[in-house]
Protein backbone atom coordinates (compact mmCIF):
# COMPACT_ATOMS: atom_id res chain seq x y z
CA UNK A 1 0.00 0.00 0.00
CA UNK A 2 1.40 3.40 -1.00
CA UNK A 3 2.14 5.81 1.82
CA UNK A 4 -0.30 8.72 1.84
CA UNK A 5 1.21 12.18 1.37
CA UNK A 6 -0.18 15.70 1.75
CA UNK A 7 -0.11 16.25 -2.02
CA UNK A 8 -0.55 13.75 -4.84
CA UNK A 9 1.78 13.44 -7.82
CA UNK A 10 -1.02 14.78 -10.04
CA UNK A 11 -1.21 17.95 -7.89
CA UNK A 12 2.41 19.01 -8.41
CA UNK A 13 2.23 22.28 -10.43
CA UNK A 14 4.65 21.22 -13.16
CA UNK A 15 3.79 24.20 -15.38
CA UNK A 16 4.70 26.66 -12.62
CA UNK A 17 7.92 24.79 -11.95
CA UNK A 18 8.75 24.83 -15.65
CA UNK A 19 8.26 28.59 -15.75
CA UNK A 20 10.68 28.81 -12.85
CA UNK A 21 13.26 27.00 -14.96
CA UNK A 22 12.90 23.48 -13.54
CA UNK A 23 12.36 20.69 -16.06
CA UNK A 24 9.23 18.59 -15.68
CA UNK A 25 11.15 15.35 -15.24
CA UNK A 26 12.91 16.55 -12.06
CA UNK A 27 10.40 14.72 -9.89
CA UNK A 28 11.12 11.36 -11.54
CA UNK A 29 14.76 11.70 -10.49
CA UNK A 30 13.97 12.02 -6.78
CA UNK A 31 14.69 9.10 -4.49
CA UNK A 32 11.69 7.57 -2.70
CA UNK A 33 12.19 9.29 0.68
CA UNK A 34 13.04 12.60 -0.99
CA UNK A 35 9.89 12.43 -3.12
CA UNK A 36 7.76 11.47 -0.11
CA UNK A 37 9.09 14.46 1.86
CA UNK A 38 8.56 16.82 -1.09
CA UNK A 39 4.94 15.67 -1.50
CA UNK A 40 4.45 16.30 2.22
CA UNK A 41 5.41 19.95 1.81
CA UNK A 42 8.99 19.78 3.08
CA UNK A 43 11.94 21.52 1.43
CA UNK A 44 13.63 19.55 -1.32
CA UNK A 45 16.90 17.86 -0.43
CA UNK A 46 18.62 19.15 -3.55
CA UNK A 47 19.24 22.68 -4.75
CA UNK A 48 17.57 23.58 -8.06
CA UNK A 49 18.51 26.48 -10.31
CA UNK A 50 15.45 28.73 -10.57
CA UNK A 51 14.54 31.99 -12.27
CA UNK A 52 14.34 34.95 -9.92
CA UNK A 53 13.94 38.72 -10.16
CA UNK A 54 15.94 40.94 -7.84
CA UNK A 55 15.57 44.71 -8.21
CA UNK A 56 13.97 44.21 -11.64
CA UNK A 57 17.00 42.20 -12.79
CA UNK A 58 16.59 38.55 -13.88
CA UNK A 59 18.88 35.94 -12.33
CA UNK A 60 19.29 32.16 -12.17
CA UNK A 61 19.91 31.22 -8.56
CA UNK A 62 20.27 27.93 -6.63
CA UNK A 63 17.45 27.26 -4.17
CA UNK A 64 15.51 24.55 -2.42
CA UNK A 65 11.83 24.27 -3.35
CA UNK A 66 8.69 23.15 -1.53
CA UNK A 67 4.97 22.91 -2.11
CA UNK A 68 2.47 24.98 -0.14
CA UNK A 69 -1.30 25.18 -0.44
CA UNK A 70 -2.82 28.65 -0.12
CA UNK A 71 -6.51 29.43 -0.65
CA UNK A 72 -7.01 26.11 -2.43
CA UNK A 73 -4.07 26.62 -4.81
CA UNK A 74 -0.79 24.70 -4.62
CA UNK A 75 2.13 27.07 -4.98
CA UNK A 76 5.88 26.61 -5.18
CA UNK A 77 8.00 28.34 -2.56
CA UNK A 78 11.71 28.83 -3.06
CA UNK A 79 14.42 28.91 -0.41
CA UNK A 80 17.59 30.45 -1.88
CA UNK A 81 21.02 30.32 -0.30
CA UNK A 82 21.38 33.16 2.17
CA UNK A 83 24.09 34.61 4.37
CA UNK A 84 24.45 32.71 7.62
CA UNK A 85 22.91 34.92 10.28
CA UNK A 86 21.38 34.10 13.65
CA UNK A 87 18.97 36.86 14.80
CA UNK A 88 18.60 37.91 18.40
CA UNK A 89 15.22 36.18 18.63
CA UNK A 90 13.27 33.56 16.71
CA UNK A 91 9.65 32.43 17.14
CA UNK A 92 9.38 34.15 20.51
CA UNK A 93 12.70 32.83 21.86
CA UNK A 94 15.62 35.14 22.62
CA UNK A 95 18.93 33.41 21.88
CA UNK A 96 21.71 33.43 24.44
CA UNK A 97 25.31 33.97 23.34
CA UNK A 98 25.99 30.26 23.86
CA UNK A 99 22.97 29.26 21.73
CA UNK A 100 24.06 31.56 18.90
CA UNK A 101 27.56 30.09 18.99
CA UNK A 102 26.18 26.53 18.88
CA UNK A 103 23.98 27.35 15.88
CA UNK A 104 26.81 28.99 13.96
CA UNK A 105 29.48 26.41 14.76
CA UNK A 106 27.46 23.16 14.96
CA UNK A 107 24.40 24.25 12.94
CA UNK A 108 22.41 22.82 15.84
CA UNK A 109 21.28 24.43 19.08
CA UNK A 110 21.83 21.12 20.85
CA UNK A 111 18.66 21.02 22.95
CA UNK A 112 14.88 21.31 22.81
CA UNK A 113 13.45 24.76 23.52
CA UNK A 114 9.99 26.31 23.69
CA UNK A 115 8.93 28.29 20.61
CA UNK A 116 5.72 30.00 19.57
CA UNK A 117 4.20 29.57 16.10
CA UNK A 118 2.33 32.21 14.08
CA UNK A 119 -0.97 31.33 15.74
CA UNK A 120 0.52 31.89 19.19
CA UNK A 121 0.64 28.19 20.10
CA UNK A 122 3.69 27.15 22.12
CA UNK A 123 5.51 23.85 21.75
CA UNK A 124 8.93 22.28 22.23
CA UNK A 125 11.23 22.44 19.21
CA UNK A 126 14.70 21.55 18.01
CA UNK A 127 16.47 24.24 15.97
CA UNK A 128 19.12 23.71 13.31
CA UNK A 129 20.69 25.44 10.33
CA UNK A 130 20.14 24.06 6.83
CA UNK A 131 23.63 23.25 5.61
CA UNK A 132 22.78 24.14 2.00
CA UNK A 133 20.72 27.33 2.36
CA UNK A 134 21.77 28.60 5.84
CA UNK A 135 18.11 28.93 6.89
CA UNK A 136 17.06 28.44 10.50
CA UNK A 137 14.89 25.31 10.63
CA UNK A 138 12.56 24.54 13.58
CA UNK A 139 11.37 20.98 14.15
CA UNK A 140 8.75 20.01 16.72
CA UNK A 141 10.19 17.67 19.32
CA UNK A 142 7.13 15.42 19.17
CA UNK A 143 7.71 14.79 15.45
CA UNK A 144 10.85 12.76 16.18
CA UNK A 145 10.60 9.40 17.90
CA UNK A 146 13.85 7.95 19.22
CA UNK A 147 13.91 4.19 18.65
CA UNK A 148 14.97 1.72 21.34
CA UNK A 149 17.62 0.32 19.01
CA UNK A 150 19.81 2.07 16.40
CA UNK A 151 21.92 0.14 13.89
CA UNK A 152 21.76 -2.96 16.05
CA UNK A 153 22.64 -1.25 19.34
CA UNK A 154 20.08 -0.99 22.15
CA UNK A 155 20.09 2.47 23.70
CA UNK A 156 20.08 2.99 27.44
CA UNK A 157 17.34 5.17 28.93
CA UNK A 158 19.96 7.87 29.56
CA UNK A 159 21.04 7.81 25.91
CA UNK A 160 17.44 7.97 24.70
CA UNK A 161 16.72 10.89 27.01
CA UNK A 162 19.79 12.83 25.82
CA UNK A 163 18.92 12.25 22.16
CA UNK A 164 15.30 13.26 22.76
CA UNK A 165 16.53 16.46 24.41
CA UNK A 166 18.56 17.32 21.30
CA UNK A 167 21.95 16.51 22.85
CA UNK A 168 24.79 14.49 21.31
CA UNK A 169 25.57 10.92 22.29
CA UNK A 170 28.47 8.63 21.37
CA UNK A 171 27.37 5.18 20.23
CA UNK A 172 29.71 2.23 19.67
CA UNK A 173 29.22 -1.18 18.13
CA UNK A 174 26.74 -0.17 15.43
CA UNK A 175 26.48 -2.35 12.35
CA UNK A 176 26.79 -0.67 8.98
CA UNK A 177 27.09 -1.87 5.40
CA UNK A 178 28.71 -5.25 4.83
CA UNK A 179 28.18 -5.96 8.54
CA UNK A 180 31.07 -3.66 9.48
CA UNK A 181 31.06 -2.31 13.02
CA UNK A 182 31.40 1.42 13.57
CA UNK A 183 30.97 4.14 16.17
CA UNK A 184 29.64 7.66 15.65
CA UNK A 185 28.23 10.77 17.28
CA UNK A 186 24.42 10.91 17.07
CA UNK A 187 22.16 13.95 17.36
CA UNK A 188 18.75 15.07 16.14
CA UNK A 189 19.21 16.98 12.86
CA UNK A 190 16.30 19.47 12.60
CA UNK A 191 17.13 20.47 9.01
CA UNK A 192 16.97 16.84 7.84
CA UNK A 193 14.23 15.81 10.30
CA UNK A 194 16.15 12.74 11.43
CA UNK A 195 18.94 11.51 13.67
CA UNK A 196 22.24 12.60 12.14
CA UNK A 197 25.50 10.63 12.30
CA UNK A 198 28.90 12.37 12.46
CA UNK A 199 32.48 11.46 13.46
CA UNK A 200 32.27 7.97 11.97
CA UNK A 201 34.94 5.52 13.05
CA UNK A 202 35.33 1.99 11.75
CA UNK A 203 35.84 -0.20 14.79
CA UNK A 204 36.99 -3.26 12.86
CA UNK A 205 39.78 -1.33 11.17
CA UNK A 206 40.87 0.06 14.51
CA UNK A 207 40.94 -3.41 16.03
CA UNK A 208 42.99 -4.75 13.10
CA UNK A 209 45.53 -1.96 13.61
CA UNK A 210 45.74 -2.75 17.30
CA UNK A 211 46.22 -6.47 16.57
CA UNK A 212 48.89 -5.64 13.98
CA UNK A 213 50.68 -3.33 16.42
CA UNK A 214 50.54 -5.99 19.15
CA UNK A 215 51.91 -8.61 16.73
CA UNK A 216 54.78 -6.28 15.77
CA UNK A 217 55.59 -5.68 19.44
CA UNK A 218 55.63 -9.42 20.13
CA UNK A 219 57.84 -9.99 17.09
CA UNK A 220 60.35 -7.36 18.22
CA UNK A 221 60.37 -8.79 21.74
CA UNK A 222 61.03 -12.28 20.33
CA UNK A 223 63.96 -10.96 18.29
CA UNK A 224 65.45 -9.13 21.29
CA UNK A 225 65.06 -12.11 23.54
CA UNK A 226 66.02 -14.61 20.85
Amino acid sequence: MEQKTRYGMNEVPLEKLEKMGIKRDFITKMEKKELNDFLNGFRSQKLYTVNAKINDESYRIPAKIRLQKEEGEIKVRIHPIQRLHVPDSFMGHTFTKEEKTALIQDKNIGKAIELQDFSGKKDMYYIGIDGKTNEIIPLKQKNIQVADKIKGVTLTEAQKEKLSNGEKIQLKGMTGRNDKKFSATLQINPAERNIGFTNFKQEKAEKQNQDKSETQKQSKAAKVGG
